[in-house]
């Protein structure tokens, strides 16, 4: 009988296919290593390995944007700015001054900011990946190692991997691509949110995904957050078939919502952006319970102007005429940092979170998206603080 293994289904469908596993792992540099005694000679051989994968990730989004991706060039964009930050070269250089050698300075520098990530909300947390990535590459170059990434394949495949960076995924071609399977993330992780946005089935947080042997056959539900090792075809059949009859049931159920006794319950979707107006209008949403402003300036590296927010309000608005929208005024900093605004200054004793993210305030702040008159005067749209 198939194995059954279950993780968080974080995307729905179902995908079947050979599994192919972002190889490429890079290890970690020797502890201890140290440089020949020239500082500043292996200071610069640090730096420059950061600079060259800043330019890399630059250009990965660059092709991102070639193929319709303008998010993932905007997440891209964000990371490069990680590996330029001031604060991370600081830290690498005062390894470096101290005698330790550069591959060894980059990933101990790293270490400090991920760890301060990792307990700095699940925004943040999530972030984490992003670092380990950026890390990662860097380290690489140092070594003379190839660069962690997807696997080249002539067939389409469930890609498995202990998680997924930005720079892997944000030129992946969704025809190819059956369903995502990784051994961490949640519902917040990159991902999950690549995921939806491809249309692609996913499952995370499935211990023991990397074990998975390269070219098994397995069976990806992201609605059940299942992966069947070995399925039958009768078995791959039956999956598709219940997969298709859940989104029928969703396409034919219309609003207003109600209770069984009549009692009215509108339902409100939950969006980021004019991107989740059309799934939140095809699942019967009726109006916006909270429009979350904040997806529109995270993880790009220069703020919106005035008018690409009002042209995002508006699309909102426009496709509940009749519905209630709640709007969320900004709320930005702590574990949502903004890439385009400088840090904080700094402790000489203890760098900040925000510093590894090359971005934001270390407080949580509330305040309007524009401090100009709304420039949509067709109704009011209250603010919301939850």
């Amino acid at each position: 009988m198939p194995e059954v293994l279950r993780g968080a289904g974080v995307s729905p469908g179902v995908g079947s296919g050979p599994v192919r596993t972002v190889a490429g792992a890079v290890p970690e540099p020797t502890a201890g290593a140290r440089h020949a005694g020239d500082a500043e000679a292996e200071k610069r051989i640090a730096l420059d390995a950061l600079a060259a994968v800043a330019e890399d990730l630059e250009a990965r989004g660059a092709r991102a944007a070639e193929i319709g991706n303008k998010d993932g060039q905007d997440v891209l964009n964000a990371q490069a700015l990680m590996a330029r930050d001031p604060g991370l070269a600081d830290g690498v250089g005062a390894k470096v001054e101290a005698g330790v050698a550069a591959p060894r300075a980059v990933f101990e520098a790293f270490g400090v900011y991920r760890e301060m990530l990792a307990g700095a909300g699940e925004y943040l947390a999530a972030r984490v990946t992003d670092l380990d990535d950026i890390r990662d590459r860097a380290v690489a170059r140092l070594l003379g190692l190839p660069v962690p990434g997807v696997p080249e394949s002539d067939e389409p495949f469930v890609l498995v991997a202990r998680d997924l960076a930005p720079a892997d995924t944000a030129v992946l071609d969704p025809s190819h691509v059956l369903a995502f399977v990784t051994e961490e993330g949640g519902p917040t992780s990159h991902t999950a949110i690549i995921a939806r946005t491809m249309g692609v089935p996913a499952v995370v947080a499935l211990p023991g995904a990397t074990a998975l042997t390269e070219g098994t056959l397995v069976l990806v539900d992201g609605a059940a957050g299942t992966v069947t090792v070995g399925p039958s075809a009768a078995e791959v059949e039956a999956a598709r078939d219940a997969a298709a009859a859940r989104a029928s049931l969703v396409a034919e159920t219309t609003g207003p919502g109600a209770t069984r006794d009549g009692h009215r319950v509108p339902l409100l979707a939950n969006v980021g952006g004019p991107k989740d107006v059309d799934a939140a209008v095809a699942n019967g949403a009726e109006g916006v319970g909270l429009y979350r402003t904040e997806f529109l300036f995270l993880d790009r590296s220069t703020p919106p102007s005035d008018a690409e927010q009002e042209e995002a309000y508006r699309a909102v608005l426009d496709a509940f005429p009749h519905g209630r929208v709640v709007v969320r005024t900004l709320d930005a900093g702590a574990d949502k940092p903004l890439a385009f605004l400088p840090p904080p200054p700094r402790s000489p004793t203890r760098p900040s979170a925000s510093a590894a993210c090359g971005c934001c305030a270390a407080t949580r702040t509330s305040w309007t998206p524009s401090s100009r008159p709304s420039p949509v005067p067709r109704r009011a749209v209250r603010p919301s603080s939850r």
